[in-house]
């Protein structure tokens, strides 16, 4: 989940697909400690580092949670419980944009933090996969823009995989051919989703390439077919 400000932003970066081997260079004097306080949140990241199992993503690169804890790490990203509601009733990062260009900086020293939903720390599993869901989003694999609803298919996919949670579910579907995405966010009652913008200009050449020759009408349940807000179930 991310939380929109508009504003100006003192970097840009490119946009593209990220190389996460790129990610998780060991940097000289980096931290040996994770920034984070509280003994729960700590052990959360301690279960999601030693998650090991590759999961392999959309373009064929693996990503495990120990990956995941060593971008906490690496970029001394804080994790705290959000007791302000920064984020509502969830968990998020503040994401800042100036146009199309959006980013985790709001220009000050120092990483913003992730915030997490207090009520995550009576579950451990979900806790986790929280974690991974957030730190993710941070590692912005499609550059410098606003999320989609495919990045957040991703980021429940690697949280549940990590945490080993049976929700949601993702077997049916395939993210990459167009409506999918439309009839994952309807099965699993998450429309809020609805109003992201279905893919990243970064996989347009593999969501070309997914649905050339498709028949659509046909490849596809019709459900997922002029499904908005109004079509989602309580």
């Amino acid at each position: 989940m991310k939380k929109i400000m508009l504003g100006s932003l003192m970097s840009i970066v490119a946009l593209g697909i990220v190389s996460y081997s790129a990610f998780f260079v060991k940097t000289a004097g980096a931290s040996t400690e994770p920034n984070i306080q509280d003994p729960t949140l700590l052990e959360a990241w301690g279960r999601l580092d030693n998650h090991h199992d590759p999961i392999q993503l959309w373009d064929g690169q693996t990503l495990t949670g120990h990956d995941l804890a060593q971008y906490l790490l690496e970029h001394g990203i804080p994790v705290v419980w959000d007791t302000e509601h920064v984020c509502g009733d969830g968990s998020c990062s503040v994401l800042y944009c100036a146009g199309e260009t959006c980013t985790y900086e709001d220009g000050e020293p120092g990483p913003d933090p992730i915030y997490v939903y207090p009520t995550k720390a009576d579950d451990m599993q979900s806790l986790v996969a929280t974690l991974a869901h957030e730190t993710f989003h941070r590692t912005q694999p499609f550059g410098a823009v606003l999320g989609t609803r495919f990045e957040e298919y991703w980021a429940f996919l690697i949280g549940a995989q990590v945490s080993q949670a049976e929700w949601p579910t993702f077997a049916a579907y395939d993210p990459l051919v167009s409506g999918y995405l439309t009839l994952w966010i309807r099965d699993h009652n998450l429309a809020g989703y609805y109003r992201l913008p279905e893919y990243p200009a970064a996989v347009a050449p593999l969501v070309e390439s997914a649905n050339r020759g498709l028949d659509q009408f046909n490849s596809i349940p019709a459900e997922a077919y002029g499904t908005g807000q109004e079509g989602a179930k309580p």
